[in-house]
């Protein structure tokens, strides 16, 4: 059975053009309704949740003369990539002074990679998080649309692979731990402390609970 246009429009609850200040609206209204834009050849997508309001991913979904879906495609909303790069930039901003022909990476390397590293532990978690959420909401969208997919075995929690990002994060995470400690409260910057802090925190729950949820599930294939 083909996926139709108007199979697709049935996804969407209420119809909002994809544009910045529309997602924007989204992150203060709470407005958990999926959302859409429909075009001659395309439609488009989103839906927020309360957990995740930032990183929510758009769907694209493509269609032949004949309107029938040929290929479903996803990006980072536009409210999520304006969020990293807000972070990103108050992290340069951080690491270098007003007058920068006067900055020492010598005297501050230790501070210049502490930020480095934070700013990238900030786009992974991100991307991270993008993709979990992905995942649930494409596989809403293929049981609500009655399209089959090849089932596959779920990605063991403690896999070669999972077990060496572990071996990096969680080490990682005690070494931001320490340098708030003895580096950046003692020098009075409590808003970066408290950031870090945040993050770490968010990782090291988020993957805890990800293991519980995986041992809970583990022998579950497909759909529920």
């Amino acid at each position: 059975m083909e996926v139709t246009k108007k199979d697709v429009e049935k996804l969407i609850e209420l119809r909002k053009e994809n544009t910045f200040l529309n997602h924007l609206w989204n992150v203060f209204s709470r407005d958990f309704r999926a959302k859409g834009e429909i075009g001659p050849n395309e439609i488009k997508v989103w839906r927020q949740h309360l957990w995740n309001m930032t990183f929510y991913p758009i769907f694209i979904f493509e269609f032949n003369a004949n309107n029938h879906l040929i290929n479903i495609t996803d990006k980072l909303n536009p409210i999520g990539k304006a969020f990293i790069a807000i972070i990103l930039c108050g992290l340069l901003y951080l690491i270098f002074p007003k007058n920068i022909p006067e900055f020492d990476f010598v005297d501050n390397w230790p501070m210049a990679l502490f930020i480095s590293v934070f700013g990238f532990l900030i786009v992974w978690l991100a991307r991270k998080k993008y993709f979990f959420e992905k995942q649930n909401q494409l596989e809403e969208i293929l049981e609500f649309l009655d399209v089959e997919v090849e089932k596959k075995k779920p990605e063991k929690e403690w896999s070669l692979k999972n077990i060496l990002i572990r071996l990096f994060t969680y080490p990682f995470c005690l070494f931001l731990i320490g340098v708030n400690i003895f580096l950046i409260i003692p020098k009075g910057q409590y808003i970066l402390a408290l950031g870090s802090f945040g993050i770490v925190g968010f990782y090291l729950i988020a993957d805890i609970k990800m293991i519980i949820k995986n041992k809970k599930t583990t022998g579950n294939n497909g759909y529920k």
